[in-house]
């Protein structure tokens, strides 16, 4: 009995090329990456997948922890960061520099040996661009701040400084691409909302809250303070109005707080009816909000803009004693509004490591 073989007809490959998928589906998965560093490994594969994105449209950027050599010749100069997103930490290096801090995805630093001049600029570590601050600045009695007065772009750094008696507000204006500087009282804390600059001063003796007009620097007038003991306090402007946080029993954030976390607590108020009959109200809650607080600054997220995270709660960085051990550490603590409670949030153990020769804060990287 003879038999025929029939060979069945090769069936067409099922596999897609990852170099050709759709452009408008490359941009749907660029924006449910875990951050901004990713973004850019994801731009990096090809050409193809590099133009159908845009390095001013990334994912939305979870806030980061940057920490930062002291002072200069401290081991090593490099800028750490790490993110809470993907639990990932990635290094930059910058020789020869002394670093004061971050303010909207820049870092304040001074370039020793660069000039004979003595200058400070910002510098993205992202996209590696400067921008030199004023010459009258000085390098000394200076502190840069968060204003927050473009969370787009996230690109307009500010510092405080103190020349002879006087103090100074430096902030960076993308509308008129130069710098505008003004005289302010020792401030402790400020917010830019309502295009108005709302801040608390410095001192046990000065519990109000001040109000200066953005255009013309004019002090326009004083609020009562939201509690009688608004000392370790922040202001936050937030898309539902202007918000002050303290914390609970008049502590602050001290060593101490780190042997025990859970009694680090905090209260939140927001500023009603200004500027006709102006006062606080303190809040239960603070819905989809995220607010995050280091040493010198606070700001606020949405956590709607975020899978995976949950709003009414507070990021805060604190430090202190590893008792019984020698040392101190950094450590990231959560407070959370509904339940009063507090809980340690898991970071990299360099974060604990020389925290006298090293700080960290808050930072949100950007690629502008």
């Amino acid at each position: 009995m003879n038999s025929t073989l029939v060979m069945a007809p090769k069936k067409k490959s099922s596999r897609v090329s990852w170099a050709r998928l759709d452009p408008d589906l490359l941009r749907i998965i660029s924006k449910k990456l875990f951050d901004i560093f990713s973004f850019i490994c994801f731009r990096a594969v090809c050409k193809r997948w590099r133009a159908a994105t845009s390095l001013s449209d990334p994912p939305r950027q979870f806030p980061c922890v940057i920490d930062w050599p002291k002072g200069k010749g401290k081991l090593d100069d490099t800028l750490r960061v790490y993110s809470v997103n993907s639990d990932r930490t990635h290094t930059f290096h910058v020789p020869d520099a002394r670093f004061y801090g971050p303010s909207d995805g820049h870092m304040l630093l001074y370039e020793c040996d660069r000039s004979l001049e003595e200058c400070l600029s910002f510098l993205n570590p992202l996209a590696w661009k400067e921008r030199f601050v004023p010459v009258d600045v000085p390098v000394n009695n200076v502190d840069p701040i968060r204003l927050g007065r473009n969370l787009i772009r996230n690109d307009e750094p500010a510092l405080f400084y103190k020349d002879d008696e006087h103090h100074f507000l430096c902030f960076w204006q993308s509308e008129k691409n130069d710098w505008t500087e003004m005289t302010v009282p020792f401030i402790q804390t400020v917010a830019f909302y309502d295009h108005k600059f709302f801040f608390a001063e410095w001192g046990h003796q000065n519990k109000r809250v001040g109000v200066i007009d953005e255009t013309t620097g004019v002090l326009l007038s004083y609020l009562p303070p939201p509690s009688d003991d608004f000392y370790h306090r922040y202001l936050i402007a937030t898309d539902d109005g202007l918000l002050a946080v303290e914390m609970k029993d008049g502590m602050s954030i001290l060593p101490s707080l780190v042997n025990d976390l859970t009694k680090c607590q905090f209260e939140v108020f927001r500023l009603e009816n200004y500027p006709q009959n102006s006062h606080w109200i303190k809040l239960s809650e603070i819905g989809d909000l995220m607010l995050f607080l280091d040493k010198q600054n606070g700001f606020s997220l949405k956590a709607s803009d975020f899978g995976g995270f949950k709003g009414n709660c507070i990021y805060f960085i604190t430090f202190g004693s590893k008792f019984p051990k020698r040392g101190y550490e950094y450590v990231i603590g959560r407070f959370d509004l509904e339940s009063n409670r507090t809980e340690r949030v898991p970071a990299p153990a360099w974060l604990g490591i020389r925290k006298w020769e090293r700080r960290a804060a808050w930072f949100i990287p950007t690629l502008n």
